[in-house]
């Protein structure tokens, strides 16, 4: 479909590919700018945590091209990595949809807690390159399975991810204490920021929300979609493009 509505600026989850897009550009009516990370997609990693955030946080050349609204999306770990980039001053001119974000529960939930230890690391992609635990994965957390090609890419996505143990090694209890301090001394970058969230994510919980809010001080504007899952834009790709749409719309 012909961009005509804004931008969307999209900062993927753990994992994350190009192709997990690709079922919903066919129906958005906005441009669609997947923001390119170290270390996933076979790219060459990071050398650091502020080397990593310095390769994502220029806005795309292309952004200033466009005409209408731009909004940044960000779902998963992408969520944690927006704030990154709001504590740092990037991007404060940009309204923020976080959807299914991981945040604060990194230092609560126990997945996160066990892949901050290198032998669980090494588990990772062995475990998701695993045919039956694609298949319970696709079951427990798709709400309608993908295409075969699709999946494929879903879970190759994971594969060709060397930096998996990198996020894991940088965000930590201590980068959620920094963000703590940095968005204390300036409250208003936690401003025009809203979470939507999948009534059927089993992924994360809203308890995250919860948990995040009370460290920051702050209540975020939430939408609940109860019918979405982790990944609206894999299950209902036409739906998840229509709501982006709207979102567009009503920032212009």
């Amino acid at each position: 479909m012909a961009s005509s509505s804004g931008t969307v600026l999209f900062l993927g989850g753990n994992g994350h590919c190009a192709a997990r897009l690709t079922p919903a550009r066919s129906h958005a009516p906005f441009r669609l700018i997947d923001i390119p990370y170290p270390g996933f997609e076979s790219r060459p990693r990071a050398a650091s945590w502020e080397a990593f955030l310095e390769v994502i946080a220029p806005k795309p050349p292309m952004l200033g091209e466009q005409e209408g609204t731009a909004i940044v999306y960000a779902t998963g770990v992408g969520g944690l990595l927006a704030l990154c980039l709001r504590a740092r001053g990037e991007w404060l001119d940009l309204p923020l949809v976080m959807q299914g974000p991981v945040l604060w529960g990194l230092e609560r939930r126990l997945m996160p807690r066990l892949m901050r230890l290198a032998p669980t690391q090494s588990l990772l992609r062995p475990m998701f390159a695993n045919p039956l635990f694609q298949r319970r994965f696709v079951r427990k957390y798709f709400t309608h399975p993908p295409s075969p090609e699709t999946q494929r890419a879903f879970f190759d996505g994971y594969a060709r991810c060397a930096a998996l143990p990198d996020l894991f090694r940088w965000l930590t209890p201590a980068l959620l204490r920094e963000l703590e301090a940095q968005l204390a001394a300036h409250p208003e970058r936690l401003a025009n920021i809203r979470v939507w969230w999948g009534g059927q994510d089993g992924v994360v919980s809203l308890q995250e929300l919860r948990w995040t809010e009370k460290a920051l001080h702050t209540t975020f504007p939430l939408r609940v979609f109860p019918d979405w899952g982790h990944y609206p834009m894999m299950d209902d790709s036409a739906g998840w493009a229509a709501a982006v749409a709207k979102e567009l719309v009503a920032d212009a």
